[in-house]
């Protein structure tokens, strides 16, 4: 009997210690320094509204762009990660990521939770899925819209299971928030609209003559939800201006060519082969059913193309691969989910943070020790002089820099920034062609008004000012130098 007892405690800390190393798979990747160059300038944004106390309608923060229209559509986020700037600084940055990272967890889980799956098969689908969105384990809006579309999954989930459709009028509360921190609330509404696509399916097509596994939700009712959703949206400081900013997204089509979140994956990274793996796993059991299952199908079919369209969206296809699977597992597996008690639930909490604890230790997740790995990143000490000796604009920069120098050198407009929206196709490519030293660099209308450039040493345009007639330069350093206009 004591035998008994001793051999299920033993099976019970194995599944206990399975859960706890998938809930650290992506806060340990997260607790890293950040050398995200966007943060900068939603640091700088943040402080805008705060002195402020509005959002802004129009551009303050560059020479190309002053006066002109801009809106913030992540407002509330920018407003966030500045308060956790200002009251804990870089740690409390990381420490923001590594939470919303074990958020992120959380919910990937219970997509699959009540699948029915051996706890084992469990927690290696939801770790392929979470090793597959590593690389976005970064300071950015999209970990919002990654909890915000889990819940959404979850919530549609049960309607599916229950026929139940009251539970839907929660998405529009979600969508109000949603559209407050991230522009991406467009692929939730994508998932409403494949919803009522299944509905008119089941209502225009017999389902025992096409073969079709859905249930039979009311699309009148689905419509209203979503149309309800859509009202949401506009539920912002912006209004209709959100969605304009969608549609000018859609004809930038220069910036999946130009920024490297926007490339397709290169498969160069394990998170990559992860993602083909879900996407093989995901077709297969959808195969294996042998019955056409259209809403699962629509679904993981919109998640591969975003997801090998733009390496920034494998979170997607991760996310509805997860739903997919677990949908499919009650069926296919009919199974019981191992339960924890509330008793293990706190040891595994506890043993979690322990851990997260020790490694902020071991990796000196510490002000001091994440301002020098900044230093490392950014042109620290190449600003610190322009600010010292109150070097006149307009200023010329690349774009890996603009955030950063737009946060440390207020005073100073930039040339560009990582404000796509902003700034365009023309204008980003105009920039890059210049520091590459690309035909025509010398004419850059940027470049020709400048009086001052701080310049990566290892771009090609910071060797031709050396020599350049215009300019002189007046500070060096192992990163950066900066060039000032003769007189």
């Amino acid at each position: 009997m004591f035998s008994k007892a001793l051999t299920k405690t033993e099976q019970n800390f194995r599944r206990l210690a399975l859960v706890i190393l998938l809930y650290l798979i992506a806060s340990v990747q997260a607790m890293w320094p950040v050398d995200d160059p966007d943060m900068w300038w939603r640091f700088r944004t943040g402080q805008w509204m705060v002195e402020n106390r509005s959002v802004p309608f129009e551009d303050y923060f560059s020479t190309y762009a002053m006066g002109k229209p801009w809106i913030e559509y992540s407002w509330l986020f920018e407003l966030l990660i500045y308060g956790v700037h200002e009251l804990f600084s870089l740690p409390g940055v990381v420490y923001l990521v590594v939470g919303m990272a074990l958020i992120i967890t959380f919910f990937a889980h219970q997509l699959v939770r009540r699948s029915g799956l051996p706890l084992a098969a469990e927690v290696a689908l939801v770790a392929a899925a979470i090793g597959a969105m590593k690389p976005l384990m970064t300071p950015r809006p999209w970990l919002f819209t990654i909890v915000l579309f889990s819940i959404e999954l979850l919530i549609i989930d049960r309607v599916r299971r229950s026929g139940k459709s009251q539970l839907l009028w929660i998405l529009p509360a979600l969508f109000a928030l949603w559209a407050n921190l991230h522009i991406q609330f467009v692929y939730g509404l994508a998932v409403q609209g494949l919803l009522i696509a299944e509905a008119v399916l089941v209502m225009v097509f017999p389902r025992s003559a096409a073969r079709i596994v859905a249930p039979a939700l009311a699309p009148g009712r689905l419509l209203l939800v979503l149309v309800a959703c859509i009202a949401a949206t506009f539920l912002t400081p912006y209004h209709y201006l959100v969605h304009q900013q969608v549609l000018e997204y859609v004809g930038q089509t220069g910036l999946f060519r130009n920024i490297s979140e926007l490339h397709p994956m290169f498969f160069r990274s394990p998170d990559s082969w992860l993602v083909l793996l879900l996407t093989l796993t995901t077709a297969f059991v959808l195969g294996w059913r042998r019955k056409w299952l259209p809403y699962p199908t629509l679904l993981f079919l919109m998640g591969a193309v975003l997801a090998f369209r733009a390496r920034r969206d494998t979170w997607v296809l991760a996310l509805t691969a997860l739903w997919v699977i677990g949908d499919s597992a009650r069926t296919l597996w009919q199974g019981r989910s191992f339960a924890f008690g509330k008793a293990q639930m706190a040891a595994g909490a506890v043993a979690v943070a322990v851990v997260l604890f020790c490694l902020s230790i071991a990796r000196q997740i510490s002000e001091s020790s994440l301002q020098a790995f900044v230093e490392q990143k950014f042109p620290v000490r190449a600003a610190s002089y322009v600010s010292a000796n109150q070097l006149p604009g307009p200023l010329f920069n690349d774009y890996d820099w603009g955030g950063f120098l737009l946060w440390s050198l207020p005073q100073l407009p930039v040339s560009i920034d990582g404000r796509l929206n902003l700034f365009g196709d023309d204008v980003l490519e105009r920039s890059l062609n210049t520091w590459r030293g690309g035909p025509g660099w010398n004419a850059d209308p940027d470049l020709v008004r400048a009086k001052l450039v701080i310049a990566n040493k290892q771009r090609m345009l910071a060797s031709l000012l050396r020599s350049h007639p215009r300019f002189r330069i007046v500070y060096e350093d192992s990163m950066a130098a900066v060039f000032v206009a003769r007189q």
